[in-house]
């Protein structure tokens, strides 16, 4: 997760594309530059989607139609998805940035006193990574893989499927309504903002404390970041 104060620069140091210079990249190129550099041809898929939580409700940036998309959370295993949200398949890290491109251009900006170019919503960047493993008797896989089977799905010779995923999180700085000057519509955004960081900030202070509770239900991004806290 980036935070900071708005101007601080977190856009840039999560989002920079790099074109033209590779040590301009941020961080999601570099995530997904080595994430993809891992990945093993005609075993592994690598996917993507991109979202923004603004005024509490989750669109999606790749598809900027599709509005309040709802969180489901497997019951079993508390595992958080969303439904209605596009899911793209990354080719190449050309294509990643493609994607990219698309998604900063539909997420909310507005001018304050504070910033003339201030986001007005988080942005998460949801990476799902699969990966299938041979399960045939002798197979080198199996043994390199032992460690991992109980996390794993299938059997009886076929295909068992690995899991992973990965949330990049560029976070609305906090508000503070005198010195932003925002009022009506700025106003309410910033009343959401600042909601959900407080959801946060509860979530991370419980987990500090290593509290038995993990409150993520005050507000949708840590219903979203549910998964990665572990409660």
């Amino acid at each position: 997760m980036a935070y900071g104060q708005t101007g601080t620069g977190k856009t840039y140091t999560v989002g920079k594309l790099g074109k033209d210079d590779a040590a301009e990249r941020g961080i999601m190129v570099r995530a997904l530059e080595d994430v993809l550099a891992s990945t093993m041809p005609g075993s592994d898929v690598v996917e993507v989607s991109y979202l923004q939580l603004y005024m509490e409700s989750i669109q999606d940036l790749l598809a900027p139609e599709k509005t309040s998309i709802p969180i489901n959370e497997d019951a079993r295993t508390g595992e958080v998805s969303l439904p209605d949200v596009s899911v793209v398949k990354v080719q190449d890290l050309d294509h990643f940035s493609e994607l990219l491109q698309i998604g900063e251009a539909n997420r909310h900006a507005a001018n304050t006193k504070q910033n003339t170019e201030s986001s007005r919503s988080h942005a998460i960047l949801m990476v799902r990574a699969r990966r299938s493993i041979n399960q045939k008797a002798g197979d080198e896989t199996v043994s390199q893989e032992k460690d991992v089977k109980s996390n794993l799905v299938g059997g009886n010779g076929l295909p068992r499927v690995r899991k992973s995923k990965l949330l990049i999180v560029d976070l609305v700085e906090s508000e503070r309504i005198a010195k932003s000057g925002s009022v009506g519509h700025l106003l309410e955004e910033a009343k959401f903002i600042n909601l959900s960081l407080t959801s946060l900030g509860k979530c991370i202070n419980a987990l500090a404390e290593n509290s038995p509770h993990i409150p993520p239900r005050d507000s949708k991004l840590t219903r979203l970041l549910r998964d990665s806290f572990g409660g």
